[in-house]
């Protein structure tokens, strides 16, 4: 059969060669054919199938395993042309390639007379660089013989040198006369140099990195054309798909002695990947695999990804190598016979050689190798790669691409000052990563110490920097540094006076120069981004504006953006941001849109229905809106956008949907007949153009812009609602495969559910009636649809559970009664209670609800309706009990039963009126909200009654039997019917709900237990009975007593045990007329009792009865919990359906309802005959509809005010406070350790004195903005202050044992001391009694009574703890720092008499607020101590052994300070009184 084998092979042995086809694989061929003919087909079935599909490939297995059929679809092989698509491509390639593309050879050998110091003749160097073999002729992979050889030779080498120079003295040591020689041979590279048509180009696949794509190459002449070149790239190489580069970023640095620490090194890939992913950059180097050019291809590698576009490839990250072919190790494999390679396998390394040529890079994705006819040198490329970064940014007017180019150096050698240089002469801006070294340091210095000089103009660009004189002997101290090792004595002065003068040229445009320290945790796509906004600062053209706001949009940086381009002086013009605006919506840039509103940019005006339908079409042909093409074509059957096919779409997901044209362009063109241009007026406008922006937001799953347009646009609660019920139905139209986006979705949902129910709780807080009329206004955007309308229909049970919603149902429910239900329910008995104020009904607007108005109000409110209902419905059940039981006839039908079934015809006709009056938009939606899986029983059940009578009337004596067994059918249904009345209670309801959830599972459950069920009941019943005439109660045995068994019924007497009848019919042999055969036969089919089966039952038993049965009653407990968690919003919901339906039915209920639905009938009729229909009015007026809006919208914003202020508050941004209080703490006690060293504004101060931060948390994982993480900063500060505490406890128990030796010998000094002042504050106090007795004063103890208590303790200021944490400032340990403590501790007022000046001194020092002054009395100034002196200047061991001093002294001060104090203020107050 064709295409099936017996190949049993996992892995195919063939990876990468071609397949071998066979005539059955391909479809049909001839079985036999000489070798040759096979060899052609099987070369023509392997191109064609190359050039399948990934998808078509997919199937060529399937193919071929299925008969008939083989790996190739016959009609490809029949059709294809002999030159495939991709041949066809490459060819094109080839022949470009060759007609714009010359490489270089030197065609003369003449040795360099400076290079002469080798050992043998081979080792010889041209001028060029290279050695004879290696030049072209000599160097090709064919082997040549001698007379070849002979004839290249004459080619390259002088007849003057042929007899010196040859192959048979190669090896020899080269003659002592050949530097006289060289000078009688002339060399130029005007004759030596010959171009020719290029032959290397091609795909490179490193064998070292298999991961990798095929990477591009081409090898050109530096003469060639940089147009031809960017030709090629685009056209051939498809470097600008998918997306076109808005950034351009070339690196430039070190090579052999280049090197970044681990910090840098991360801060720079981390910065370059995220500035090229950003903006789609290309990133450009020299392609070798050192130095920078390494660092960068390895960043590239950390974040390189592939885009995949059905059949192609593409790189996400593409790096471009532009660097010169003769420094190219390994070159001559690259070289190709004419028609290039694809691939050539290119072995690269990592050692590098001095003086030698270098790998290729092999994370590089594209290479142009310049080729100058030199080898072994690497300043070839430069000249060429500067004219393509020009080319690149030149702008598209004046012939180029329009992409900004930006240059990074790192650490580098002279020839990054002058690459520099040339850049900036071409107004392109350089980001030097300082701290790298060398060249980058260089400019770095240079630029810090470069003052700007104004000459005439006055903007930037003129600003020419001049380097201060006092700085230039240490910038050439600089240079010398970092080249002066590697130069000549002759060549040193020279040297760094070019060099000087180049770094001097590079400040003169010191405003394209951006210094990024590379020490720093900064971003560098952060300061690529300034730097090009500053390129462009002083130019004010609207297009430079244009690039600008597009890089800073690309970047996502709304902050620059409003900060350097939108400033007040900026006039954009009209219609100048629409572009900008399209990009950012695309993009997903919602703080860029709301920056560019704030720009007298009105939405309305913008999003016409030309820029809608770009906007959708842009959006189809992106990667992302594969989602949105699955959801139209599985609801439109289309992929295409239309405003026909987005109708179509909004109305299969919203059920009803409105465009909401702006009036204003609709045409009248008659009398009841108008005509909207949608198609042909394309700057026709929207009336709600927010409301279209968040449709496609939604459809495209742009939560974030959905987000923005909701709180933008009208109606936020309808809104809101509106977009929860698109992402629902759109959920229900993913396939159940798709789990993460279906979940992404649902996620979505219930995020703007949140977000209406809680917009309208706002709104409920503030006023209950506006907040109800919100959920029952009719939005004028959304369809004429009510949020309860599209909240049901979405089944958004949250929503519809809200306060506002439910006092909204309970209104509608209720209808102006405010009675209690029970009130109700007594009226409905004795309704002549409706004459008398038992029963208090709403006046609804009217000074007094008269009596007719109260009897209408109470007999249409829903509540009553339902009552009604009630009662007759019960009724209804006895009565058709009775005639099931006692009236039924089987030969007359009796008036009951007549009155029974126009009861079940009043119900019909009551469902169906119902049915077309809910308040659903559409039919469909009426069925799928109203008319579930009950309500279709229930009429399935009405209508087989009528046909279980109609029967009965055709033929009563024959169909009677059965015509009872449909009614005894439907009773069961009405019975079960009754459930339906339960929704009402709040109790009740929900168990319906539980109920329904669990006879769901109940049917998956079943499906488990028949696989037991049958499993035992067949192999029970087949050893019970060995022999079985076929028969239905083989299948009734096999599922009847298995099923009952289930439940303890048994029963084996009859179900296992031997079946002694059968035997006993049987008898004896001898007394059978049946045969022995026959006998024993029918023995067998007896039931026979066996063993086995009793050990099947216990088995099955157990299965069935503990396992299975337990599983049940554990997913019933799963339901149950679940449904009672939500059983309020569960109830709610199930509320608005039943208000709904009652609020619709007529007054009467069935079966006297048949009369209002005849009279419905009549008039629908005469309306649609003779009588036209009056217009409809409306609830809400336009007045009414903009005061809503404006108490929505205010509380909208309200809700989301509070939601911010609660984010700030959360405890994340508490502990965001607490690190940085660490942070200070920790800073300002480094710094103070430091002795208050001074920092100086220096490229070398910036690295040393910057560093503290960086050097305390050396060890701590770092965030990506640079700053070590929250957590690491607490325990840093936690063991930070650990270790505080145990220095402090160390010194003070060290000094504490000083202290007892010196306690004995200051104790008598103390008591001499003490008794002293005793002394003389008894005579002082002597001398104050006595001035009270003269001048009759206050005893002490009330003049004491008067001093409030806060004066004898002041209040810690806020300053004394801003160093210390909140928990060392709460904690109480006796082991707390002495330093500390006296920080913490409240200071009391010191005595400034001469007695106390030691205490003062030593307090002194700490500074302490002022005191409280008691009835103003004066104070004497405090002694102050010089600067030197203070706590910051003083070491932290000097200082903790004063805070021990002042600790000791503290206790002293407190216990005399008030009455020293009060003796003070007393005596001065006497002396007043004098």
């Amino acid at each position: 059969m064709a295409g099936v084998g017996m190949d049993t092979k996992i892995y195919p042995s063939e990876k990468y060669d071609r397949v071998r086809f066979s005539s059955d694989q391909g479809g049909a061929g001839p079985s036999a054919m000489n070798l040759k003919e096979r060899k052609i087909q099987q070369d023509r079935f392997y191109e064609v199938q190359s050039a399948l599909t990934l998808e078509e490939a997919r199937y060529s297995e399937m193919r071929k395993k299925i008969p008939g059929l083989g790996r190739i679809p016959k009609d490809r092989i029949n059709t294809q042309s002999q030159d495939s698509e991709f041949q066809k491509r490459k060819q094109e390639h080839v022949v470009f390639v060759k007609q714009n593309f010359r490489q270089i050879e030197c065609s003369k050998f003449v040795p360099d007379p400076k290079k002469l110091g080798v050992k043998k003749i081979r080792d010889l160097k041209c001028h060029c660089g290279e050695i004879l073999t290696e030049h072209a002729g000599l160097s090709s992979a064919q082997p040549m013989n001698n007379v070849q050889r002979d004839i290249v030779e004459a080619y390259l080498i002088p007849e003057k040198l042929r007899s010196h120079i040859n192959r048979e003295t190669l090896f020899k040591a080269p003659p002592e006369n050949l530097a006289s020689l060289l000078h009688s041979v002339p060399w130029s590279k005007e004759d030596a140099f010959r171009e020719n048509i290029c032959t290397t180009f091609g795909k490179i696949s490193f064998v070292n990195n298999d991961n990798s794509k095929p990477a591009k190459y081409v090898r050109l002449s530096h003469n060639d054309s940089v147009d031809r070149c960017l030709e090629l790239m685009e056209k051939h190489w498809k470097i600008m798909e998918p997306k076109r580069p808005s950034l351009c970023i070339s690196v430039i640095g070190g090579a052999k002695s280049f090197k970044l620490d681990n910090k840098m090194r991360e801060t720079f890939n981390t910065g370059l990947i995220k500035a090229a992913k950003t903006t789609n950059a290309w990133l450009i180097t020299t392609g070798s695999n050192v130095g920078v050019m390494k660092a960068v291809g390895n960043a590239v590698s950390e974040g390189q990804s592939f885009l995949w576009d059905d059949d192609r490839i593409t790189h996400t990250l593409r790096l471009i190598g532009i660097g010169p072919w003769g420094y190219v190790k390994d070159r001559k494999y690259l070289e190709s016979d004419g028609d290039g390679c694809f691939p050539v396998h290119f072995k690269t390394s990592n050692i590098i050689q001095h003086g030698k040529p270098v790998p290729l890079n092999p994370n590089h994705t594209h290479f142009v190798f310049v080729d100058d006819g030199y080898r072994n040198n690497y300043k070839g490329a430069s000249e060429f790669r500067a004219s393509f970064e020009q080319k690149v940014s030149k702008p598209t007017e004046a012939g180029g691409l329009g992409i900004p180019v930006v240059l990074v150096i790192l650490e580098g050698g002279t020839d990054a000052i002058s690459d520099a240089m040339v850049s900036l002469n071409h107004h392109i801006p350089v980001v030097v990563c300082s701290g790298t070294g060398r060249a980058a340091d260089i400019l770095a210095y240079a630029y810090s110490h470069t003052r700007s000089k104004h000459h005439d103009s006055k903007t930037p660009r003129n600003r020419k920097g001049e380097l201060k004189p006092k700085h230039e002997d240490k910038l050439i101290e600089k240079i010398f540094d970092a080249y002066g090792e590697r130069w000549k004595e002759k060549e040193i002065e020279e040297n760094i006076r070019l060099h000087l003068t180049n770094v001097k040229k590079c400040m003169e445009h010191r405003d394209l120069i951006n210094i990024f320290p590379m020490n720093k945790h900064e971003d560098l796509d952060i300061a690529i981004l300034t730097a090009l906004l500053n390129s462009k600062a002083g130019e004010t053209s609207d297009e430079i504006r244009q690039n600008q706001l597009k890089l800073a949009l690309t970047w996502d940086r709304a902050d620059i953006a409003q900060e350097e381009i939108f400033r007040e002086d900026v006039l954009w013009p009209t219609g100048s941001l629409d572009d900008v605006l399209m990009e950012a919506i695309m993009e997903e840039r919602v703080e860029f849109v709301a920056l560019i509103l704030t720009q007298n940019v009105v939405m309305k005006e913008f999003l016409t229905t030309q820029k809608l339908q770009e906007l959708y079409d842009k959006s189809l042909s992106r990667m992302d809106s594969h989602h949105l093409k699955k959801l139209m074509r599985r609801t439109i059957n289309s992929e295409e956008f239309s405003y026909d096919n987005l109708a179509r779409l909004m109305e299969s997901l919203m059920d009803k949907y409105d465009h909401n044209f702006d009036e204003s362009s609709i045409v009248d063109t008659g009398p009841g007949k108008k005509f909207s241009p949608v198609l042909t007026n394309a700057q026709q406008h929207f009336k709600f153009p927010f409301k279209q922006l968040m449709i496609w937001s939604i459809l495209m799953l742009r939560q974030k812009m959905a987000m923005f347009a909701w709180q933008m646009g009208n109606e936020p609660v309808t809104s809101a609602v509106a977009a929860s019920r698109i992402y629902g139905s759109m959920a229900e139209h993913i396939h159940r495969n798709e789990s993460a986006l279906k979940e992404k979705v649902l996620t979505y949902k219930d995020e703007f559910e949140h977000l209406a129910r809680s917009v309208l709780d706002e709104c409920h807080i503030k006023h209950q009636e506006k907040a109800m009329m919100l959920a029952e206004r009719k939005s004028p955007s959304w369809s004429s649809m009510t949020s309860l309308q599209i909240a049901a229909s979405a089944g958004n049970r949250a929503y519809l559970s809200s306060v506002s919603c439910k006092n909204s149902i309970d209104t509608s429910w209720n209808r102006g009664i405010q009675s209690s239900p029970s009130k109700v329910l007594v009226t409905v008995f004795l309704p002549f209670l409706l004459f008398t104020p038992f029963l208090e009904v709403n006046a609804m607007g009217e000074k007094k609800a008269k009596t007719f108005q109260k009897i209408l109000t109470f007999y249409t409110a829903p509540i009553t309706k339902f009552t009604h209902h009630s009662i007759l419905y019960i009724f209804f059940v006895a009565l058709f009990t009775y005639f099931l039981l006692v009236d039924y006839q089987f030969y007359e039908i009796t008036t009951i039963e007549i009155v029974c079934i126009v009861w079940i015809f009043t119900f019909i006709v009551d469902e169906l009126y119902t049915l077309l009056t809910f308040p659903s938009p559409t039919f469909h939606g009426k069925i799928r909200d109203w008319y579930g899986m009950l309500k279709c029983v229930d009429m399935l059940n009405l209508l087989l009654a009528l046909v279980a009578f109609l029967v009965r009337i055709i033929d009563m004596e024959k169909h009677a039997e059965e015509a009872k067994i449909i009614f005894s059918i439907n009773c069961i249904i009405f019975y079960i019917r009754i459930m339906k009345l339960y929704t009402a209670n709040s109790s009740l309801g929900p168990k319906l709900e539980m109920i329904k959830m669990m006879f769901d599972e109940l049917r998956m459950f079943l499906l488990v237990v028949i696989v037991f069920l049958l499993a035992y009941g067949v192999a029970s019943q087949s050893l019970l009975f060995r022999q079985r005439d076929a028969s239905w109660d083989i299948l009734r045995d096999i599922v009847f007593y298995p099923y009952w068994q289930l439940y303890g019924e048994l029963d084996f007497e009859n179900a296992v045990h031997t079946d002694q009848d059968c035997f006993e019919s049987l008898g004896n042999f001898s007394s059978s007329s049946m045969t022995r055969m026959a006998y024993n036969v029918a023995k067998m089919k007896c039931k026979k009792e066996y063993w086995l089966v009793y050990i099947l039952c216990a088995g099955y038993l157990i299965m069935g009865n503990i396992l299975l049965f337990n599983l049940l009653i554990a997913i019933f407990n799963h339901i149950f919990t679940k449904v009672e968690e939500k059983s309020n919003e569960i109830w709610k919901f199930q509320m608005y359906f039943l208000t709904m339906e009652f609020d619709n039915k007529t007054a009467l209920v069935p079966p006297l309802s048949i009369i209002p639905h005849l009279y419905l009938f009549f008039k629908w009729i005469a309306r649609k005959t003779c009588c036209k229909k009056r217009s409809k009015g409306v609830q809400f007026t336009q007045r009414h509809l903009e005061f809503l809006q404006l108490f929505e919208k205010e509380e909208m914003a309200n809700y989301l005010r509070h939601k911010k202020s609660e984010q700030k508050d959360s405890a994340e941004s508490k502990l965001q406070k607490r690190v940085e209080e660490l942070f200070k703490l920790v800073e300002e006690e480094l710094t103070a350790d430091q002795g208050g060293s001074s920092f100086n504004h220096t490229l070398i101060a910036t690295q040393t004195t910057k560093l503290p931060r960086e050097t305390t948390f050396e060890s701590c994982p770092l965030e990506p903005n640079g700053w070590p993480k929250t957590e690491a900063v607490i325990e840093f500060a936690k063991k930070l202050e650990e270790k505080e505490q145990k220095e402090v406890i160390e010194e003070e128990v060290a000094e504490a044992l000083m202290d007892e030796e010196q306690a004995k010998k200051e104790k008598k000094k103390k008591k001499k001391k003490k008794h002293k002042k005793h002394k003389k504050e008894t005579q002082e106090e002597e001398k104050i009694n006595n001035m009270d007795v003269q001048n009759n004063a206050k005893p002490e103890s009330e003049a004491q009574k008067n001093i409030p208590d806060n004066a004898w303790a002041s209040p810690l200021p806020p300053t004394t703890t801003r160093n210390l944490s909140p928990r060392l400032a709460s904690q109480e340990s006796p082991y707390k720092s002495p330093y500390l403590q006296r920080r913490l501790t409240p200071l009391k007022l010191q005595n400034d008499s001469s007695e106390d000046s030691d205490d003062v001194e030593d307090n002194a020092q700490v500074k302490t607020p002022e005191p409280y002054n008691i009835l103003s009395t004066p104070r004497r100034s405090r002694s102050k101590l010089p600067a030197s002196d203070s706590d910051s200047d003083v070491p932290r061991k000097s200082r903790k052994k004063k805070s021990l001093t002042r600790v000791e002294s503290s206790t002293e001060d407190e216990r005399r300070s008030k009455s020293k104090f009060f003796k003070r203020f007393r005596s001065r107050q006497l002396s007043d009184t004098d």
